[in-house]
């Protein structure tokens, strides 16, 4: 047997050829795509920011978006659960009008005093824009699943800034119990290269002002008081998924006519904001998250941001679920921290991780998420709390086929 047989080598060779040029173009489509949708988004709250009164055409902006869905959304109204589908069981290509359907009716919402995320525009449109180049070049079946892989794992990173979690992110939730070990290179190779095209531009990610300030001894009252905040951040990520699926099974069963049911959700962000008098639960609340990190806020914050954004992912807007679940995260964390032993500073950041553990069922990316933001030393208290969420927030997930994993159907 030769050591170094050159045939081998030369496979492997042009496969790693292959996969960097395909991960790096990958990397710089989701760095792009996402680096638009972060500036277009922080636009989009600064306006809302400065006239406060553009809430009040919510409820017209629910009735055109639920127009455009109406006559142009089949399939794309599915959004991330579209690209999972396409990885499992191929049907289609994503269709060519999902990029821009997506992205203004993202900004709409964003802009008009909805609550929603920006990380799912910017995977919906990696993995959109990706799917185009699979089709232009006659990419092959299986290596386009994993160009799909990349593409959502590549888009978490660009937007968050965070390669490793956002790599881990696209092989955890499209696995299903199956991990592609082909994706693995690509995953990678696609975040780091997205993650870097932000800086180019020079775009800030709010993170870099989410410091955790002390760690406790770890000690029986530290454990303790982690099992305590583990369990109730489960609950609360199923809570968080519950109001959601609650919000659309209702408006569903009562507005028939599917164009109705976002501006009806328009109306009642609309009043729900009049009511509580100020906007901290409209667009993104980046400023919320970074003040859980510093000061005790009101405990019912996090209650406030599940009402508002199950309101608007329930009744149809378009945008994500994570931004606000890091918002729900934090917020309790700072609520738990003003009755339990524990720095705020540590379970805001703890409640990060873990709701996001229990509601995207991703416990690993969770817990490299908590390393890349926090750094090392949170590890052994994030693995408590993330696996304890995770375990107790139930069969449900963002994510349909992972509830249907979860149940043991197929």
């Amino acid at each position: 047997m030769k050591v170094f047989p050159s045939s081998e080598y030369t496979q492997i060779i042009r496969y790693t050829a292959y996969w960097v040029v395909a991960s790096v173009m990958i990397g710089l489509i989701s760095g792009l795509s996402s680096s638009l949708i972060f500036v277009c988004f922080d636009l989009a709250n600064q306006t809302r920011i400065s006239y406060p009164w553009l809430v009040y055409f919510l409820p017209f902006i629910g009735l055109l978006i639920g127009y455009l869905f109406y006559y142009y959304g089949t399939p794309i109204e599915k959004g991330t659960h579209l690209l999972i589908d396409e990885i499992h069981h191929p049907r289609a290509f994503i269709p060519k009008r999902m990029t821009p359907l997506v992205f203004f009716t993202a900004i709409l919402t964003q802009i008009f005093g909805g609550s929603a995320g920006r990380e799912a525009p910017a995977v919906q449109l990696s993995g959109a824009l990706t799917d185009h180049i699979t089709q232009a070049f006659r990419v092959p079946g299986d290596n386009r699943k994993i160009f799909l892989i990349a593409s959502i794992g590549s888009g978490f990173a660009a937007i968050f800034g965070l390669p490793l979690a956002g790599a881990i992110y696209g092989l955890e939730i499209t696995a299903l119990g199956k991990l592609r070990y082909s994706a693995v290179f690509p995953c990678f190779v696609s975040a780091l290269v997205a993650s870097q095209i932000p800086e180019l531009f020079h775009i800030s990610h709010p993170h870099q002002y989410y410091v955790v300030s002390s760690f406790p001894d770890f000690n029986f009252t530290t454990i303790s008081s982690l099992i305590v905040a583990g369990l109730l951040f489960g609950f609360v990520a199923r809570i968080f998924i519950a109001s959601i699926l609650f919000v659309s099974k209702q408006l569903n069963h009562y507005v028939r006519f599917m164009p109705f049911r976002p501006m009806v959700g328009g109306i009642l962000i609309m009043l729900m904001t009049i009511i509580v008098g100020h906007q901290k639960f409209n667009g993104l609340g980046v400023c919320s998250i970074i003040s859980s990190f510093y000061i005790d806020l009101p405990v019912t914050d996090f209650l406030g941001k599940i009402i508002f954004t199950a309101t608007t992912l329930g009744s149809g807007f378009k945008g994500g679920e994570i931004t606000p679940l890091f918002f729900v995260g934090t917020t309790f964390g700072n609520a738990l921290g003003q009755f339990l032993p524990l720095p705020i500073s540590l379970l805001a950041g703890l409640g990060l991780v873990s709701l996001f553990a229990g509601a995207s069922k991703a416990p690993l990316t969770s817990i490299v998420l908590a390393i890349e933001l926090f750094g090392a030393d949170i590890a052994q208290y994030a693995v408590i709390t993330c696996l304890l969420a995770y375990l107790f927030s139930g069969n449900c997930g963002l994510y349909i086929q992972q509830n249907l994993k979860l149940r043991g159907e197929e």
